[in-house]
């Protein structure tokens, strides 16, 4: 091997690792500002107001519907803050019973509701903007799951986003572990004032606004798109 050969290898892995540093520094910054942003919008950042809950926003990656990430990186997981304070209030019965959450999603950007409609409107997840945004779009909607304190997530009815037959929070499921699951993750919730939405086990909505539609919020207006 020339005796070059290391150095230039040495300056091309050097230069990887700044580049990967400043935009990983990039992406924080653009994460702050979005929150500040929020902020002023009465959305506040899940990860810091909900100790201990795990964030796994699907819509962040490609493994949903879509196939493809439909939130920048640096998306945050924001929530109203009223909200968010009765997803504290389940997280902290669910820890004294050694589980936590997972959350799949919480506001969701009214620029991705629209995406995911033009996919997959005919499946009936995903309210037409023409007909009326989503809760999530305001803040005060989320989706979740369980897990057990070692961060295994726990055997639920279906997959995210996933068969709409078998998805329903009611269904009385064969399985004697899953219905326990189940029934652990929507008691803490209900107790909490986040009510279970009947035709998927995984959404929840603030009881105080079932009925008091709260204005949406752009993911433009905190610098997340265009």
């Amino acid at each position: 091997m020339p005796p070059l050969y290391p150095r230039l290898m040495t300056c091309v892995l050097i230069a990887i690792l700044g580049n990967c540093a400043q935009e990983q520094r990039r992406s924080a910054a653009q994460m702050r500002q979005a929150v500040n942003l929020a902020g002023r919008h009465g959305l506040v950042d899940v990860r810091a107001t909900v100790p201990g809950v795990r964030i796994d926003l699907k819509y962040g990656t490609a493994d949903n519907l879509t196939g493809q990430p439909l939130y920048p990186r640096h998306m945050p997981c924001l929530l109203r803050a009223s909200t968010a304070e009765r997803l504290r209030q389940a997280q902290i019965t669910l820890a004294a019973q050694g589980y936590r959450l997972r959350l799949w999603d919480a506001w969701r950007p009214p620029e991705v509701q629209e995406r995911l409609h033009r996919h997959a409107g005919s499946t009936g997840l995903f309210l037409s903007p023409g007909t009326g945004w989503s809760r999530h779009c305001g803040g005060v909607s989320l989706d979740a799951t369980l897990e057990d304190a070692q961060g295994k997530e726990l055997r639920m009815p279906t997959a995210f986003d996933d068969n709409l037959p078998g998805a329903a929070s009611r269904a009385d499921h064969p399985d004697p572990e899953i219905r326990r699951n189940l029934s652990v993750l929507h008691q803490a919730m209900r107790d909490a004032g986040l009510i279970p939405l009947p035709g998927e086990w995984w959404h929840f909505d603030d009881i105080d606004h079932l009925h008091d539609p709260v204005p949406v919020i752009w993911g433009r207006d905190l610098g997340l798109f265009p």
